[in-house]
């Protein structure tokens, strides 16, 4: 596409390596332990100093594909007058408790909840929710400090582990993960807000949404049926695409996907829509104001011939994005997580290996090493 690409990211990142190996022009290292003040104003110095030694030229968009970034490249894009989502949309879209007081406001479907800041409304919380319910973290990511409670003598215990757990993580390259001796990265307290969100539990099959927004208005909709989560944490097991669910129920679910993303007052751009086809209709999980991670570039690329990473170029460049969709899908495509059916210590990846040589395995990639301590549904 002809475009230069520098890359902000903490000094120890992987991404340090691109520009030796030529994929990048520039890497500009920020302590990202700092605040968010000065991580802003130090981005905000390495931004406007591109194009001052030939490497690049001077800006004309900035993205990200990370969550945890998404707030700091909204803050530059209003700073440097460039496309971009408004700071007040993501802090709506990455706060659940304030994604629910939108939809709510919009008319749409809403599931009961209580936003928990200390033990002393944890009882407040049960009787106002109900059971059962979900724990998470009010601006988390990737299922971390997600837990199932089904009774009011279950809470406060579940609770208490899920605030343990969270204190426990750190942000490694942009994402949350389980802090650990050898997984680096910075504590994350302080950098995103760990208040604790109870809610309504909600029934039915998961389904994701990927959205593809230009103009005010969605051009791409694709979506992929997730099997049945690993309670009661809810890790992801398994998807399909294309959905395999009735027309009637997908066109709804694309509506309700639609009306949250614009209930968020989001006008452009690409999200990861997460939706539950209840009893009770089509119910919102949550809005990433991003393209969902892992799987899901090539999942929409393979299926629909709709390149992701391309339309979030086009958009936060100010392109109108019109994404060619074809008729019919050009192809199926599943994925599945190996969850661990008890806790332990991984001892060996060699089935992985074997696995990735089998006919029509596209990748299995691993998410631990061996030696890694990982933690079963028990």
């Amino acid at each position: 596409m002809g475009i230069k690409v520098a890359i902000i990211e903490h000094p120890d990142s992987w991404s340090a390596g691109l520009v030796g190996e030529g994929v990048v022009a520039k890497f500009l290292p920020i302590d990202m332990s700092q605040s968010s003040e000065a991580v802003f104003e130090a981005a905000l110095a390495h931004v406007r100093s591109l194009g001052q030694d030939g490497l690049t030229g001077s800006v004309d968009g900035i993205v990200t594909f990370v969550e945890l970034s998404v707030p700091l490249v909204a803050r530059l894009c209003e700073a440097l007058g460039l496309p971009g989502h408004t700071p007040a949309a993501v802090d709506s879209a990455r706060n659940k408790h304030e994604t629910r007081a939108a939809l709510k406001k919009a008319g749409l479907p809403t599931p009961k909840n209580y936003l928990i800041k200390s033990l002393e409304e944890v009882e407040i919380a049960g009787k106002t929710v109900g059971f059962p319910a979900v724990l998470k973290p009010v601006s988390g990511a990737a299922s971390l400090g997600v837990k199932k409670v089904t009774s009011a003598e279950e809470l406060r215990g579940i609770y208490e582990e899920i605030v343990e757990e969270l204190s426990t993580l750190v942000v490694s390259s942009g994402a949350l993960i389980q802090g650990s001796p050898d997984s680096g990265g910075v504590n994350a307290k302080g950098l995103v807000d760990l208040s604790v969100l109870m809610e309504q539990y909600l029934d039915g099959p998961e389904v994701d949404v990927d959205i593809v927004m230009s103009g005010g208005e969605y051009q791409y909709a694709g979506f992929s049926d997730n099997g049945p989560t690993m309670e009661p944490y809810f890790n992801e097991t398994w998807a399909v695409c294309p959905s395999l669910l009735p027309l009637d129920q997908q066109r709804s679910l694309k509506e309700l996907a639609v009306a949250c993303v614009k209930a968020l007052e989001f006008t452009a751009g690409v999200f990861h829509v997460e939706c539950k086809m209840t009893s009770s209709g089509p119910h919102l999980i949550e809005v990433n104001a991003r393209m969902g991670g892992g799987q899901v570039h090539e999942t929409n690329l393979r299926c629909w011939g709709v390149d992701l990473v391309e339309e979030m170029l086009f958009i936060c460049l100010g392109i109108p994005s019109r994404p060619p969709v074809p008729q019919q899908p050009k192809c199926a495509v599943a994925y599945c997580y190996v969850n661990a059916s008890t806790s332990g210590k991984v001892i060996s990846l060699d089935k992985l290996e074997a696995v990735s040589k089998r006919k029509n395995v596209i990748w299995a990639k691993p998410l631990v090493r061996p030696g890694a301590m990982v933690v079963g549904p028990e």
